[in-house]
């Protein structure tokens, strides 16, 4: 038999076949896939996952790099016939499940498989946003009316609406920010373009999906909204599978705990005059009051550290003695309610400004109060952000309560899951107390293929030398590993910084997050 007749048999046989026939020497993926390795970890893993689905039982998996996590855990889900959502760290890693790995896997299976993608509302163009900037052009400067224009001729061919095939859209687009789908400005039903809306195609392609992929901050949102009428965004499902669940309890604390910011307040006060000027509710007194808004913001955030994560604990102290500026930003923000709930006939765009701003003030004020022990206080200063978040301390009861025990499955895996090679940590600090467990080794050999290296001669990060020492260091490194780099950095501010020192330096492409999706 050839290969192309060995080929087309796996592919009839795929439906009746368990994992271990996809994931042997001569199974499945070895039939069909030209560069497939066996990997007897991989094979473990997948073996372990399909277990749980079936019997309903949680599992956490910690799989050494190298292992093939994806396909241990895509292929028993596909084979389960259950509505699984599966949950990745980033959106990229969606969008390799979606585009790669699965049109891969559906080689295999003679029906179409049932799988969609869901992404933050942000992520998605708003087609009234779009045909009103038609009528009334907001966009400021050269470069937005060029993203603009770039938006306005992809719009009529997208089927998704997602910015993501927007390849020459920079990250921070101005134009794309006025003109995205967020929930904050969203009329619903009401809205002319809802049943053409990216938004509502979305939720119907997953409620016809086996298989839903997002990412850890969209599938926490909706299980923090979830108990609120109409408020879910996924629908019901089975089983959830966590990629990368190292990082799920920082992420679950984010959406249980409380966040405000500067960059919320910013954003508020432009939204709002957008749409006053759009739906024609502009005054004199509405202008002055989001100017005065925006003046004692920045009184009230320039107070605190600029740059860097610290933890906050002087609540007390920090009231007594910024009191007045404190409560300057809440009679501002109470005060743009007010001008707002006098508009008449534009409730359905007033109202949803006027919850804002009162979220806003209830969470200012939660985390002045500091009354939570058991949340813990801190500050962050991100790009042109300045964060103040609550985190609840520990989320596992939380998530026992509204997923663990509502869920039949709930699967994590990532390369780093144990503590000295045990998982009670990880189990303790997310509810999993009960859940099966397995360790699966990596497949390199990192005493061969690594190499680890500390310049013992650079100076403290702090001092003003570091960022060219450090570029000189980095050149040096580039230049040995002939381009092949990946560079992670501590903040924006020094990764731009280095970014500029060594753009005309290397001879080598160079790319800088932010300029590009």
């Amino acid at each position: 038999m050839n290969a192309a007749t060995q080929a087309e048999t796996a592919v009839r046989s795929a439906r009746k076949l368990t994992v271990r026939k996809f994931f042997t020497r001569n199974g499945v993926l070895a039939q069909t896939h030209p560069s497939y390795e066996y990997r007897p970890g991989q094979l473990q893993m997948a073996e372990a996952v399909e277990e749980a689905l079936a019997e309903k039982r949680h599992l956490v998996v910690e799989a050494g790099t190298g292992t093939g996590k994806t396909l241990a855990y895509l292929v028993p889900s596909l084979l389960s016939g259950k509505r699984i959502v599966i949950s990745t760290g980033t959106k990229n890693l969606q969008e390799q499940l979606f585009y790669k790995d699965l049109p891969f896997l559906q080689q295999l299976f003679d029906k179409p498989l049932s799988v969609c993608y869901m992404k933050g509302r942000s992520n998605y163009l708003c087609r009234q946003k779009l045909y009103d900037a038609e009528r009334e052009l907001m966009l400021d400067g050269l470069e937005e009316a060029n993203d603009y224009r770039m938006i306005r001729e992809w719009e009529p061919v997208t089927e998704t609406g997602d910015r993501s095939e927007l390849r020459m859209l920079t990250e921070n687009s101005g134009a794309w920010w006025k003109l995205d789908a967020r929930s904050d400005l969203c009329a619903g039903q009401k809205c002319q373009q809802f049943e053409r809306c990216f938004i509502t195609a979305m939720h119907r392609r997953a409620v016809e999906s086996d298989i839903i992929i997002v990412n850890h901050h969209l599938f926490f949102a909706d299980l923090a909204m979830r108990d609120q009428p109409f408020a879910a965004i996924l629908p019901e499902y089975s089983a959830v599978i966590f990629d990368e669940a190292h990082e799920i309890e920082d992420v679950a604390g984010q959406y249980f705990g409380i966040s405000v910011s500067n960059l919320q307040i910013q954003e508020l006060i432009k939204d709002t005059a957008n749409v006053s000027r759009q739906k024609m509710f502009t005054s004199a007194e509405l202008d002055r009051a989001l100017v005065h808004l925006g003046d004692r913001a920045e009184n009230f955030f320039r107070l605190f550290p600029q740059e860097g994560r610290q933890a906050f604990r002087d609540h007390e102290r920090f009231l007594e003695q910024y009191e007045e500026i404190y409560g300057e930003l809440l009679f501002s923000l109470d005060a743009l309610c007010g001008r707002l709930e006098m508009v008449q006939g534009a409730v359905d765009f007033t109202l949803p400004l006027v919850r804002r701003a009162k979220l806003i003030a209830q969470a200012l004020r939660f985390w002045i109060s500091g009354a939570d022990a058991g949340c813990v206080y801190w500050m962050e200063r991100r790009g042109r952000g300045f964060y103040l978040q609550a985190t609840p301390i520990d989320v596992s009861q939380v998530l026992a309560n509204r997923l663990l025990e509502r869920t039949d499955s709930v699967i994590l895996t990532s390369a780093t899951l144990t503590v000295a090679g045990a998982f009670e940590y990880t189990q303790n600090r997310l509810g999993l107390q009960n859940a099966r467990t397995a360790l699966i080794e990596s497949q390199y050999d990192y005493a061969k293929q690594v190499l680890f290296y500390v310049p013992p001669h650079l100076p403290d990060p702090r001092n003003a030398e570091f960022a060219k020492k450090a570029a000189d260091e980095i050149e040096w490194i580039v230049d040995a590993s002939r381009g092949r780099a990946f560079l992670l950095f501590t903040s924006y501010q020094q990764m731009r910084q280095i970014y500029e020192l060594l753009r005309r330096r290397l001879e080598y492409p160079l790319l800088l997050q932010g300029d590009a999706p």
